[in-house]
Order: C-alpha cells, then sequence, then structure tokens
C-alpha cells in the first residue's frame, strides 16, 4: 500500500508542477525582424503592415493590444505558435502589449507606412544587464519535495504516537 501511495505521490508531483509552469509567452517576429533571443523595446519598420508571431502554451489565448485602439485575441495552435497581423496600423510610435496567463511582453513600434518592395526594420536592443537571469526549475520544486518529506515524517510521527496511545509497541 504504501508503494502505491508514494508512486502516485511522485507521478502527481511532476504532472502537476509541469502543467502549472509550462506557461512561456515569446515573440518571435515582427515582421521580416526576427526577435528570438533579444528583446527589443523600439523597433522602427518601413514597409507594409508586419505580422506579429510567437509562441506560448499550446492552445493558450494570447491578447494583444495595440495603442488603446487594437485588442485582438488569437489561440497559439497545438504546436504553441500564434500569429497575428493588425488591419490597420497607424503611422509613428505605437506602443504594443502582449499577454498570455501571467506573462506580457511589452515594447513599441514606430511605423512608417511605405510601398517598399522589401520591408525594412530598425531595432532598438533592451541594454543588457551584467547578471545573468534567473533560471531552472528548482525554485518550483523544492517546496513541493519539501512538503512531501513533511508529510512523510510527520506522518511516521503520528502513526508512532496513534500505535502508542492504543497501547501498542511503535515499529522501528
Amino acid at each position: 500500500m504504501k508503494k502505491l501511495f508514494y508512486s502516485i505521490w511522485i507521478v502527481m508531483l511532476f504532472l502537476f508542477a509541469g502543467a502549472v509552469f509550462a506557461q512561456d509567452l515569446t515573440l518571435t517576429n515582427i515582421g521580416v525582424l526576427s526577435t528570438i533571443g533579444v528583446d527589443y523595446s523600439n523597433v522602427i519598420y518601413s514597409g507594409a503592415i508586419p505580422n506579429l508571431q510567437g509562441t506560448a502554451s499550446p492552445s493558450a489565448v494570447v491578447y494583444i493590444k495595440i495603442k488603446t485602439s487594437t485588442d485582438a485575441t488569437v489561440a497559439a495552435s497545438p504546436s504553441g505558435t500564434w500569429q497575428f497581423k493588425p488591419g490597420v496600423l497607424d503611422k509613428g510610435v505605437s506602443a504594443v502589449e502582449i499577454t498570455s496567463g501571467t506573462q506580457t511582453l511589452t515594447f513599441s513600434i514606430e511605423f512608417n507606412a511605405t510601398a517598399a518592395a522589401t520591408p525594412t526594420a530598425t531595432p532598438t536592443a533592451t541594454p543588457a544587464t551584467s547578471e545573468l537571469p534567473a533560471a531552472g526549475i528548482w525554485e518550483y520544486y523544492l517546496p513541493i519535495i519539501g512538503m512531501g518529506l513533511t508529510v512523510f515524517f510527520f506522518g511516521k510521527f503520528l502513526k508512532d504516537k496513534m500505535m502508542s496511545w492504543e497501547g501498542k509497541k511503535p515499529e522501528r
């Protein structure tokens, strides 16, 4: 019975922790500009209205807000990709906010509508910090492992107490 209980506990630990923290919202392209691995705070874009493309959790809902007028909702595909092309994009600077779950991406795009044969984009990168970003998954598993160990040892303590209350000798 103990083996079954512990097996179920371990399976639930990995399934639920993985499902809760699997969300990952990224912006991979602004038109012809690849944004993979770089966070841009300002993009100057010339040409036709650009497509916004990215990734999110599979089938997640992605909200896109451009300035205060354009609100759009798109669903990520089962593979986690999403795409949105605004119907209208005003000339000049527009603030863009992309949200999915608790994650938000913000940047501004300075759009210059031209009939250029090849769209161009000039990005301005966000200054890099001197330290590495926090990474890793242990921050999520340590509390769960700690709770599991607490339940294990507290359960053993309670079992010994209950056996002594019944007048039986606790197992060692």
